[in-house]
């Protein structure tokens, strides 16, 4: 009787351990998850739709403020996503390469730059692991893409005195009902861009009460080389 028992417990482990496990079964025994947020899939379907996410107008600080450019800059756009900001820097007379995790993003971005008759260069890439030399732009523009271990090569793909143009989101939008399961990492704190980049110059600053979206712009220049 006790034989017949232990086999009768033993038959369903083993068919268990037959049966491979879930992706999502498998984060959960490992304790490994990746964020929705980060993967190349996920941008990708987001991008996938035929219209466009964010429309085809730039970023209304952009369009207000690129005259802190240097005529015909060489621009890094990083997380360039479907082009609008660097399609609109390129009709200025900017050279604009764009980085982007998202390869539907970045095939977006060259039929947007046809239409508009401009060229810009789109790689797909993490910027986290994409290798790009110091002092290779004029000018860096960052929307709505907040990592702060970026910040020290950030500076470093500046020339001296070239300038980055950046804005996201605060906490305070994220804490607005729709964007509450966001992770909380992807929002400024407040006055936060004030101090994210304590080497550079600050040219101009918004962070506006007024607007429904909750909001942190910034432009800062890079220490230009000391005369010998």
């Amino acid at each position: 009787m006790n034989k017949i028992l232990i086999l009768v417990l033993l038959i369903p482990i083993v068919a268990l351990a037959k049966q491979p496990f879930s992706a999502s079964r498998l984060d959960k025994l490992s304790g490994e998850r990746k964020s929705k947020y980060d993967t190349k899939s996920e941008w990708d379907m987001k991008y996938s739709r035929s219209s466009f996410v964010y429309g085809k107008a730039p970023a209304k600080f952009l369009a207000e403020n690129y005259s802190y450019l240097s005529e015909g800059s060489t621009i890094l756009d990083m997380g360039m996503g479907e082009g609008r900001n660097a399609v609109f820097l390129a009709q200025k007379g900017h050279k604009v390469t764009g980085i982007d995790i998202s390869s539907v993003a970045i095939k977006k971005s060259y039929h947007l730059a046809r239409e508009f008759g401009v060229k810009i260069k789109g790689v797909v890439a993490s910027l986290e692991k994409y290798k790009i030399a110091p002092a290779s732009y004029d000018a860096i523009i960052c929307f709505y893409y907040v990592d702060r271990k970026l910040v020290p090569k950030i500076i470093s793909w500046l020339k001296p005195g070239g300038v980055l143009i950046f804005e996201a989101f605060t906490i305070e939008e994220r804490n607005k009902k729709s964007h509450q399961n966001d992770p909380v990492e992807y929002y400024l704190k407040k006055q936060e861009l004030l101090s994210l980049f304590p080497s550079m110059r600050v040219l101009k600053y918004e962070e506006p009460a007024h607007e429904d979206k909750k909001r942190a712009s910034i432009i800062l220049m890079k220490p230009k080389k000391k005369e010998s």
